[in-house]
């Protein structure tokens, strides 16, 4: 077998193993979703229109439904963080318990994997047909 057909391989091993983390660990923490959108609601008294919109749409309003906290944990000095969130809020979500968030960054690090391996694939690809 060629090094290169083991690559492809290998990253499409990768990419979906990724996915498929993805959709059923995030089907999974769904309810650990809510609790910080509970805990939320009780500290602000109202719940943000993506979390409210996104909470029961299901696997096509994850991003959505998380972009709250996507904006507060990663995105803090973008300007359009600084439009939708105050910094009381920010600090909720930067405050929030390791335990209570963990599921977050290993969801999102293996859109990350899965992400990196697709671009691979498509490099690799592309190369090939050169």
């Amino acid at each position: 077998m060629k090094p290169l057909n083991l690559i492809i391989i290998i990253l499409t091993s990768l990419f979906f193993l990724s996915l498929l983390f993805y959709l059923i660990y995030g089907k999974f923490t769904e309810r650990k979703f809510d609790i910080i959108a509970e805990k939320f609601n009780k500290k602000f008294g109202y719940m943000p229109f993506s979390m409210t919109a996104g909470r029961n749409g299901g696997f096509f309003f994850w991003g959505y439904k998380e972009s709250y906290l996507i904006c507060a944990l990663f995105f803090t000095n973008f300007p359009a963080t600084k439009k939708t969130l105050t910094q009381e809020e920010v600090d909720f979500f930067k405050g929030l318990d390791r335990i209570e968030i963990s599921w977050f960054y290993k969801k999102h690090l293996a859109m990350l994997i899965g992400l990196l391996c697709f671009i691979g694939l498509l490099v690799i690809f592309k190369l090939k047909t050169l």
